[in-house]
């Protein structure tokens, strides 16, 4: 089995709750990559980088069977960099450098069974989307936090009120509070079982305080978590994305798809460690699946 990820990586350089300061690589390319790989994937990464990543780095991708070929590179722009201060249960994320976009190019000849599809900054422009879109004979999940995102004069990331595109015609999209509301305008179920129909999307995933929600033909599934109290949460929606891709991709249940999703993130939190560190064993998610499993609640719309 194989997962495309398309989405730049980024060195974080994160403050967590204790007051540490760590860089670490960060992005899709890396959490949802190295999930992917405890499900036995194989992974394709359609990112870009730049000639400021050193060997250390780009050792890590060797290391972990994440392959970076030729045309990742950027010889002229850096490496996508962020500031993320976290503050509580909150974040803050700041701009330092960015990498340059993705292109047609990069993704057109490229055949897997799924597609991650996880913007960290605009860096996939509406024409490349609807190319991936179209793609419509692999799995296609998006991950919208890159086209929610904006950048004011100091550097400071913040949530647009709306996305200006349609995101329409995809197997499955996971989203935030914020960024739900950014993209379909709303937080009401029934209205968002109406935006889910009329774009043909067949999965929403959203996450709101400490349930995490599922919405799937005509019904909402959802699952209450336990509140985690972790230095970084950095990069769990990524690794909920990638768990969930690679579980209904190997079963094709999206029950159990939707229980190892929330089982990889939470699994991430327990470990309280930072950054990649976090990433959990294959067994510690399995572990925390099949516990999910027997506690999903649902309702029909």
């Amino acid at each position: 089995m194989n997962l495309t990820i398309v989405s730049n990586l980024a060195i974080d350089r994160i403050t967590n709750n204790d007051g540490q300061t760590i860089d670490s690589l960060g992005g899709p390319p890396c959490y949802s990559g190295l999930i992917a790989k405890q499900f036995g994937f194989s992974v394709n990464l359609v990112t870009k980088y730049g000639s400021d990543l050193g060997n250390e780095y780009l050792s890590f991708f060797k290391k972990h069977g994440l392959t970076l070929n030729g045309s990742n590179t950027c010889s002229k722009c850096l490496t996508t960099r962020f500031i993320i201060k976290v503050i509580k249960d909150s974040r803050e994320l700041y701009l330092e450098s960015e990498s340059e976009d993705i292109m047609i190019s990069d993704i057109e000849s490229i055949k897997t069974n799924a597609w991650l599809i996880s913007p960290i900054l605009n860096e996939i422009s509406p024409a490349v989307l609807n190319v991936l879109i179209k793609k419509n004979d692999s799995f296609r999940i998006i991950d919208p936090q890159g086209f929610t995102r904006a950048v004011d004069a100091e550097g400071k990331i913040f949530i647009k009120k709306q996305i200006d595109f349609n995101l329409h015609n995809i197997d499955a999209i996971k989203l935030d509070s914020d960024e739900l509301f950014c993209v379909t305008g709303s937080r009401d179920l029934k209205t968002l079982q109406q935006w889910k129909s009329k774009n043909h999307i067949n999965f929403i995933i959203f996450s709101e305080n400490n349930i995490v929600h599922m919405l799937h033909q005509d019904k909402h599934y959802w699952l209450n978590t336990d509140n985690i109290k972790t230095r970084d949460s950095t990069g769990a929606g990524d690794i909920l994305s990638s768990a969930f891709t690679c579980s209904y991709i190997k079963e094709n249940d999206y029950l159990w798809a939707f229980s190892f999703g929330v089982g990889a993130s939470l699994a991430a939190l327990q470990t309280r460690k930072n950054g990649l560190e976090k990433i959990p064993l294959y067994k510690h998610i399995e572990e925390n699946a099949s516990y999910n499993y027997n506690l999903v609640k649902y309702e029909n719309l």
